[in-house]
């Protein structure tokens, strides 16, 4: 029965993958991303893992069942169709959206810099706490000028959005280099290609695509080696140390021992189904107090005030998740509500996908909005549902103001204009 559901499963995910050949652009579409992940991270962990006879009896049933719900939900919910959103229908003065790209570019790399000085050990395999908070927080402000950059520089080629856009560019790269950050490298790519879908409405042929995820794939399964060659020679990686990493040998090894991930999330979810007990979507509200309420200034005793902290009720005492793994979104949706937790990813594809709508339509802000959170919704697989939550939070706080800087209000009765960015008269 293992390998029934884990064959029910890829299949699902390869018809995801192979569905958005029928038209140019569709492989920027949630689905096929949440397949792209799907692919890269989840389906390489589970051979081992169902052949492995040390799980609790069914657990691995249970869980790749439902992993199936969620993965279909992705596509359930994605409804590109409907009528356009009609908020953030926004008009800019581009001169201004310059301004507010170098301005977020400039605080960001700051905080860049600042990251860029923390030990590799805490930087990849340490959970940030203190001023490491406050650096990562606002080192994404970079990634705001840099979005807005593109669309600019795509849409009217200038000076000014390619200077910003290049410098971004390479800090964003010193960083993956770096630490060997997969999300990161994939944000960057998606920026990039998005700008370009958007604006040009040229994609990157399907065929490539499936090729880039075959090969990161087998690549990604080295990214442990790579972040520890780095932590050894505290430096930029050489050739020389590169060719002493077997992506392919470490490819095997996921393939028959299982991935640790995957494990965390069949043990998981097993162990809520037995307790019954589930914190129905209070870990929402437990994770964006964790990262929008500063204990430097509320204290440690109001900000402990404010958790609801029912998931540690859902731990057995014997799980013990190794460091530096994440417990997959699936595992937070059931520990949620139930079998009924597949609906989470039902509303994030339905979410992304009236932003996706309105992107297409021609409007900046919702191309701004989709191009930030593709990967935070691709990583709701992969880490946890709350990435996409968090997300928009931080773009509601620091990206939203900036862009109302930048409108132009439009007189009262006049419709929106689809060409979002225009030259100040």
């Amino acid at each position: 029965m293992n390998w029934v559901v884990t064959w029910l499963l890829v299949a699902l995910v390869v018809w995801m993958l192979l569905a958005a050949a029928t038209r140019p652009g569709k492989i920027y579409e949630f689905p096929f991303l949440a397949g792209t992940m799907t692919f890269s991270f989840i389906l390489p962990q589970l051979p081992g893992l169902a052949s492995d006879p040390f799980l609790p009896p069914e657990s691995y049933q249970h869980a790749i069942i439902f992993t199936i719900m969620c993965i279909a939900m992705c596509r359930i919910g994605w409804m590109p169709n409907r009528p356009v959103m009609r908020a953030f229908q926004w008009r800019f003065d581009e001169k201004r959206l310059l301004i507010v790209a170098a301005l977020l570019s400039a605080i960001g790399a700051y905080f860049y810099h600042k990251l860029a000085e923390i030990p590799i050990d805490e930087a990849v395999y340490t959970m940030f706490t203190g001023t490491n908070v406050v650096f990562f927080f606002f080192s994404k402000l970079l990634r705001y000028g840099l979005c807005i950059a593109l669309l600019c520089f795509f849409l009217r080629p200038s000076w000014p959005a390619l200077v910003i856009a290049l410098i971004d560019t390479a800090l964003y790269l010193d960083r993956i280099v770096m630490t060997g950050k997969r999300s990161e490298t994939t944000q960057l790519v998606l920026m990039f290609a998005m700008a370009v879908w958007f604006l040009r409405r040229r994609s990157i042929p399907h065929i490539l695509f499936l090729s880039w995820i075959v090969v990161g794939t087998v690549l990604a399964s080295a990214t442990h080696d790579y972040r520890e060659m780095s932590r050894r020679t505290n430096d930029n990686p050489t050739l020389s140390s590169l060719s002493e990493i077997s992506p392919i040998e470490k490819f095997e090894q996921m393939l028959s021992k299982g991935g640790p991930e995957m494990r965390n999330a069949i043990l998981r979810i097993n162990a809520m189904e037995r307790n019954m007990a589930f914190d129905f979507g209070s870990i929402h509200w437990d994770t964006l107090v964790w990262n929008f309420v500063p204990q430097q200034l509320v204290g440690p005793e109001l900000k402990e005030s404010l958790y609801v902290g029912m998931e540690e009720e859902q731990i057995d005492r014997s799980y013990d998740r190794p460091t530096g793994t994440s417990e997959t979104g699936m595992t937070d949706a059931f520990a949620s509500f139930w079998w009924f937790g597949s609906i989470k990813f039902f509303l994030l594809a339905y979410f992304m996908s009236r932003l996706y709508g309105a992107a297409m339509a021609g409007h900046a802000a919702p191309q701004m909005f989709y191009m930030l959170l593709a990967v935070p919704a691709m990583n709701s697989i992969s880490h946890y549902t709350q990435w996409v939550v968090s997300e928009w939070v931080h773009v509601a706080a620091f990206l939203i103001p900036c862009l109302l800087y930048a409108r132009i209000r439009a007189p009262a009765g006049q419709p929106a204009v689809a060409a979002a960015i225009v030259r100040a008269s």
